[in-house]
């Protein structure tokens, strides 16, 4: 009887794990455009391309599509141009991976993801630790 009891236990917390990333693969789910992005290191911490990002003249946006599918366009590179990126994306928990194909070649990019206040922050940390990206995105 008290295994039938732990097994319903265990049965009930992981259906109720599943339905919560289910729901947070659903928020996530459409188009975010950036709005800050900032580097962390032991020096401090540093906004770059701020009023560039303000007035619209430097754009990131992801495409998180309800099929896994994932867009990236962006002229942040430093090329000067739109470019587009294609490839997959997956939730789980708190850990975001986006897999990017370029030149041919599939590329994962981990992040870490936290939905606060509307905003999406995806933050990126060197093997070291000493260095963090934390880019935030809003719902367009």
């Amino acid at each position: 009887m008290r295994t039938l009891v732990l097994l319903i236990i265990a049965a009930f917390i992981f259906c109720a794990n599943c339905s919560k990333e289910q729901e947070q693969q659903k928020t996530i789910e459409g188009t975010w455009g950036i709005v800050d992005l900032t580097y962390k290191t032991p020096d401090g911490t540093q906004k770059v391309m701020d009023a560039e990002i303000k007035n619209g003249t430097a754009t990131t946006d992801f495409y998180f599509m309800k099929d896994g599918k994932f867009k990236q366009t962006s002229n942040m590179s430093g090329s000067g141009t739109l470019e587009t990126y294609d490839g997959t994306w997956t939730l789980n928990g708190s850990k975001l991976i986006i897999t990017l194909s370029l030149q041919g070649q599939l590329v994962d990019v981990d992040y870490m993801c936290e939905l606060k206040n509307e905003l999406l922050v995806l933050t990126r940390t060197s093997p070291d630790g000493k260095m963090s990206i934390i880019n935030t995105f809003k719902k367009k």
